[in-house]
C-alpha cells in the first residue's frame, strides 16, 4: 500500500507542476520514483517467498535503504526542483508532510525504515527553506523540523504500542498453544480414562458373571447330589411298586403319574447342571446338518401351519465337536422359543455354516478361529433391551405361568460354553430375533469312541455276591432289596470302614457297588483300598455328584449316574459280572 501511494502521489505532483510550470524535469522525478518503487516491490516479493532468519536480516537492511532512498528522492528532488512561488512550495510541503504522516501509520512497526524515510524527505526540504533566509521561509523550515520531531515522537509511541501489542499477541498465542496442547492432552487422558473405566466395568461384569456362575455351579452341583439320591430312591421304589401292583389298574395309573413326575424332576436337575456347566458331556464329531434334519422332523409336528420352516446348510460344513444329544436339545430349545415368539405365524429358519471368529464378530471372549455356526432366526416379536439383558438368567421367562421353565436359553448357553463355544443374540423389537450358536469344529480332534459295554448274556450270574456301600439309607435299601429279589447275595455297608471290614471277612465278593461321595473317604479311594483286600474284585461306582460325572473317564471303575432305573442298574451289573476281567 505504501508503494502504491508513493507512485500515485509522485504522479500527481509531476502532472500538476509539469503542466502548470511547463517543467519536464518533474516527469524525470516521477520516473525515478517509479523505478525505485518497482525495486522495492521486487525486494518485498522475495522476502514473502523466503522468510528465513538470514534472509529476514538482509531484507531489513534493504527495506531501510529503500525507505531512505525514497525519502531522499522526495526531499532532495523537491529541494532541487523547488519553484520560487510560495504557493507551489506550500503545496509540496503538504504533499511531503502527508506522505510522512502516511508512513507514520504504515512503517511505524519498523522504526528504522520510517525514520530513514521521514528524515530523508523532510530535512533536505527544511534545509532548502532555511537557506532562503526570509522570515517566511525560516518559519516554514522550522515548522518542517518541528513536524519531523513530532512524527518521530509519534512513531516511537506507535512503535512501542505495536511492539507491546505484538509481544502480548505472541504471549497470548503461546499461552493459547499451551492451553490447546494441554486441552488436547486432557482430552486424550480423559479418553484413555473412559476407555479404562469401560474396560474395567466390562472386566468386573465378566468377573461378576463368572463368580455368579461358579457359585451357582457349586450350589447346583451340591443340590443335584442330594436330589439325585432322593430321586434314585423315589424312582426305584416306584418301579418296584409297579411290579408288585400290576393287577390293579387304578393303582398302576397313580404309580405311573408319580414315576413320570419323578422323571421330570430328574430332567430338571439335568437342566440345572447343563446351565451351571456341571453336566458331563460326551463330545464327538457330529454332522450338524444331520442334527438339524432330525430337529426338522420333530418341529414339523409341533409348529403351527402358519409358520414357515426353512432349513439351510452350507455345502462345505465341517463337523462340530459336541455332545450330540445336547446339541439336539439346544436346537429344539431355540426353535421352540422362536415358535412361541410368533403366535400369529411367521418365518422360522434354522441354518448352519462355517464362520471365522475374530475381534469384530466374535461374542465375548471366544478365541479366534473357525467355528460351526447354528443360526435360529424368526420374524416374531423380538426382545426389548431389558429382556435381552436377562435372556440367559435361569428361570427368567416372558411366557405365561406354566408355559415355560425359563431354563431354555440358560441351558443353551451353558452347553455352548462347556463345549468351548458361545451364544450370540441379535434382536429387534417387532422384527424378530436371531440366535447364533458357535460350536467348536471337530477338525484335529480324536474321533475314536469308547466301545460299548458288552450286552447282558443269556444267563446272568444270579448267585454272585455283591457288597453295597452307600451312606444314603434309602438308596442303599432300594439297591439291596432289588438285588436280593433277583437272586444276588447282598451285603450292606453304610460307611467305608464297615465295607472294608466286610471285604476282609467275606471272600470272595464278586462285585463292590459303592457311592462316590461319603463322609470318611470318597468312592475311588474306597475302591483302591478294596482291591488291596481282594485284588480281583469288580466294582461299580454310583453317584449323583456332578464333578464326579464330569471326571468319569479319570476313574478306574465303571460309573452309573444317579438317578437310575432298576432296569439300568440290572443291565450294568450283568455287564460287569459277565466281563472276563475286572476293570
Amino acid at each position: 500500500m505504501v508503494l502504491v501511494v508513493n507512485v500515485i502521489n509522485s504522479g500527481l505532483v509531476a502532472a500538476v507542476l509539469a503542466s502548470y510550470m511547463e517543467q519536464t524535469r518533474w516527469w524525470i522525478f516521477f520516473g525515478l520514483v517509479v523505478t525505485l518503487t518497482v525495486a522495492r516491490a521486487i525486494s518485498w516479493s522475495l522476502y514473502c517467498r523466503d522468510r528465513t532468519a538470514d534472509f529476514t536480516r538482509r531484507w531489513a537492511i534493504v527495506a531501510t535503504a529503500g525507505s531512505g532512498l525514497s525519502g531522499l528522492l522526495w526531499g532532495a528532488g523537491s529541494t532541487l526542483l523547488l519553484p520560487d512561488d510560495i504557493v507551489e512550495q506550500t503545496f509540496l510541503a503538504f504533499v511531503i508532510g502527508g506522505m510522512c504522516a502516511g508512513a507514520l501509520v504504515s512503517l511505524s512497526y519498523y522504526l528504522p525504515a520510517f525514520m530513514a524515510y521521514a528524515y530523508s524527505s523532510l530535512l533536505p526540504f527544511a534545509a532548502g527553506f532555511l537557506l532562503e533566509g526570509g522570515t517566511v521561509y525560516v518559519a516554514m523550515g522550522c515548522m518542517v523540523v518541528v513536524f519531523a520531531a513530532a512524527v518521530t515522537v509519534a512513531a516511537l509511541h506507535f512503535n512501542c504500542s505495536f511492539m507491546n501489542g505484538w509481544r502480548l499477541n505472541l504471549d497470548l498465542s503461546r499461552r493459547t498453544n499451551q492451553l490447546t496442547k494441554r486441552t488436547e492432552e486432557l482430552i486424550e487422558v480423559n479418553r484413555r480414562l473412559e476407555a479404562e473405566i469401560a474396560q474395567r466395568e466390562a472386566a468386573e461384569s465378566q468377573l461378576h458373571q463368572a463368580q455368579k456362575m461358579e457359585a451357582l455351579g457349586q450350589l447346583t452341583g451340591g443340590i443335584a447330589h442330594d436330589f439325585n439320591n432322593l430321586l434314585t430312591a423315589v424312582i426305584g421304589n416306584l418301579e418296584l411298586a409297579q411290579k408288585r401292583t400290576s393287577t390293579d389298574p387304578s393303582t398302576t395309573r397313580l404309580l405311573d403319574a408319580s414315576l413320570s413326575a419323578a422323571e421330570r424332576g430328574a430332567t430338571l436337575v439335568q437342566d440345572l447342571l447343563t446351565f451351571a456347566r456341571r453336566k458331563p458331556l460326551h463330545p464327538k464329531a457330529v454332522d450338524v446338518s444331520a442334527a438339524i434334519d432330525d430337529a426338522e422332523k420333530i418341529l414339523k409336528q409341533t409348529i403351527a401351519p402358519n409358520i414357515r420352516l426353512v432349513m439351510r446348510s452350507a455345502p462345505d460344513l465341517q463337523p462340530a465337536w459336541v455332545d450330540p444329544n445336547q446339541l439336539g436339545l439346544a436346537i429344539l430349545n431355540l426353535a421352540l422359543n422362536a415358535r412361541d415368539a410368533m403366535p400369529d405365524g411367521g418365518w422360522l429358519q434354522i441354518a448352519c455354516e462355517n464362520r471365522r471368529a475374530d475381534a469384530a464378530n466374535a461374542p465375548g471372549d471366544l478365541a479366534e478361529g473357525y467355528y460351526v455356526i447354528v443360526s435360529v432366526s424368526d420374524t416374531g416379536t423380538g426382545m426389548t433391551e431389558a429382556t435381552l439383558a436377562r435372556a440367559f438368567e435361569p428361570f427368567f421367562t416372558t411366557k405365561d405361568a406354566g408355559q415355560g421353565s425359563g431354563l431354555g436359553l440358560s441351558m443353551v448357553q451353558g452347553f455352548a460354553a462347556q463345549s468351548g463355544g458361545a451364544v450370540q443374540i441379535a434382536t429387534s423389537l417387532g422384527k424378530g430375533t436371531t440366535v447364533n450358536l458357535w460350536l467348536p469344529p471337530a477338525e484335529g480332534r480324536s474321533t475314536l469312541e469308547v466301545s460299548e459295554m458288552p450286552r447282558e448274556s443269556a444267563q446272568t450270574q444270579r448267585r454272585a455276591s455283591i457288597l453295597v456301600c452307600d451312606d444314603d439309607r434309602d438308596v442303599r435299601s432300594l439297591v439291596s432289596t432289588f438285588l436280593r429279589e433277583v437272586g444276588y447275595t447282598v451285603w450292606e455297608a453304610n460307611n467305608p470302614t464297615l465295607a472294608l471290614q466286610i471285604l476282609q471277612r467275606e471272600r470272595p465278593i464278586d462285585l463292590f457297588l459303592v457311592d462316590y461321595a461319603m463322609p470318611e473317604m470318597n468312592g475311588p479311594a474306597v475302591i483302591h483300598r478294596a482291591r488291596t483286600c481282594q485284588p480281583g474284585i469288580k466294582t461299580l461306582l454310583i453317584t449323583g455328584y456332578a464333578e464326579a460325572l464330569r471326571n468319569n473317564g479319570a476313574f478306574e471303575s465303571p460309573v452309573l449316574p444317579k438317578p437310575f432305573k432298576i432296569a439300568e442298574l440290572s443291565r450294568r451289573i450283568s455287564e460287569i459280572l459277565n466281563e472276563l476281567s475286572p476293570r
